[in-house]
């Protein structure tokens, strides 16, 4: 019995000895990695966190210079010789309405874009849904189904801003 215990059982015990130290030795390995890959995850987290932060602070200073601006106002009506060749549909691919601006398109490069909305100062909350011809920089046309009302609109210098509605 006792060579039987000698030869036998602790040959089998030592075995299982060293397949738990090979099964330990994994797992510790696996969890170093787990570690060192939630580490990595954290530090672009991180960094992902700063990079939107000095993002989102440097569009804001952008978009404060783009917000308010001080343009020329004029009015426009739905003829052909003010338009292309289809008067009632906007560059937007709308129609036309009653509250539709048209932008010249410096500002539309600087994201006043379609769908946008405009307060110009002393006439009310617009949406862009129109492009005024390239000659023209840093105005905005509002649109009006009477003549001789845009006619005595006039030319004028406002201020507009670009809305986050």
């Amino acid at each position: 019995m006792n060579i039987a215990i000698k030869f036998i059982c602790i040959p089998l015990l030592v075995a299982g000895v060293v397949l738990q130290a090979v099964r330990l030795e994994a797992k510790d390995q696996r969890i170093d990695t787990l570690e060192r890959d939630l580490r990595m995850a954290e530090y672009q987290v991180e960094t992902a966190t700063r990079t939107l932060a000095v993002t989102q602070a440097l569009q804001k200073r952008l978009l404060e210079g783009k917000r308010v601006k001080t343009v020329t106002v004029t009015a426009y009506n739905p003829h052909e010789d003010q338009c292309d060749a289809d008067p009632l549909v906007a560059a937007s691919m709308r129609k036309v309405r009653t509250g539709t601006i048209a932008v010249s398109r410096d500002l539309f490069d600087q994201g006043w874009v379609f769908g946008k909305k405009v307060r110009i100062e002393g006439l009310g909350i617009f949406e862009i849904n129109d492009l005024m011809n390239k000659r023209f920089s840093r105005s905005v046309d509002v649109f009006m189904w009477d003549e001789s009302q845009a006619l005595s609109f006039g030319r004028r210098q406002a201020r507009a801003a670009l809305l986050d509605i």
